[in-house]
């Protein structure tokens, strides 16, 4: 297959969630970008083309930037014919739910908390356009590079993609987005204070400071780990940055 049809396959699934509905998901958005694929495989028959794209308007659901892996996947079998195509979509929705709840894990709990609070720390630490730009570049690059590596290890490895995207680790690297977030917010917390408030204290009592927000990092984090052996989530961290806010001002 040439690397153009490949890369005009994967811009189409850029538009995965334009056409979702309620009916049956995001199967508009599957039949829309894997059409280039059935067009040059049944161009000679219209009819069967058709009724070839119909196959694909199957209800589907998944996250739409995991969903790279399982369209690569998808072109993978039915390049190899019509009946490894339907084996593929047979599977296609154990691996919907699989990879939904990894990349809604990932992408929605993980990644986009991580860079939002890391733009907003820098923000606080150096007000500038350049924080707005690297929220939008860190962010599209990592998810887009993602995608398209794993469309095309979908490609090229078939049902072997899982065993690549296994070895990733990604639950591992989740949790450690996570406690970037949970740091990164604890900070932004300081930061807030001495970026509002606090521009005319002394070294002390930014040491105070400093100390008030450390041990409540501390604390937040004994009690996760003491409940559950995880990191401090988004909604605890919130009231101790709250927290922090208050004990700074009252010992400013």
């Amino acid at each position: 297959m040439k690397l153009q049809l490949e890369q005009r396959i994967f811009l189409r699934s850029l538009c995965w969630q334009a056409s979702w509905n309620f009916a049956r998901m995001q199967c508009l958005g599957l039949a829309y970008a894997i059409y280039p694929l059935l067009e040059k495989l049944y161009a000679k028959n219209p009819e069967h083309l058709a009724q070839r794209s119909r196959r694909y308007l199957v209800c589907f659901n998944t996250n739409p930037y995991f969903a790279a892996a399982i369209l690569g996947f998808l072109v993978h079998m039915e390049s190899q014919g019509e009946e490894m195509g339907d084996q593929g979509l047979a599977l296609s929705g154990s691996l919907a739910g699989l990879y939904g709840a990894v990349g809604d894990a990932f992408f929605w709990n993980g990644l986009k908390p991580m860079v939002s609070a890391l733009a907003v720390m820098l923000f606080f630490l150096k007000p500038s356009l350049w924080v707005l730009i690297f929220l939008f570049t860190a962010y599209n690059f990592i998810h887009l590079g993602l995608r398209y590596t794993i469309y095309v290890h979908g490609l090229h490895r078939g049902i072997g993609v899982i065993e690549t995207i296994n070895h990733w680790r990604l639950p591992l690297v989740r949790n450690i987005m996570e406690f970037v977030t949970t740091v990164s917010l604890a900070v932004t917390a300081f930061l807030m204070v001495d970026f509002f408030a606090l521009s005319g204290t002394t070294a002390a009592a930014h040491a105070t400071h400093l100390f008030l927000f450390l041990a409540l990092i501390g604390w937040f984090g004994w009690q996760r780990k003491k409940r559950d052996g995880g990191q401090p989530r988004l909604w605890e961290v919130l009231p101790a940055g709250g927290l922090v806010v208050l004990l700074c001002l009252l010992f400013k």
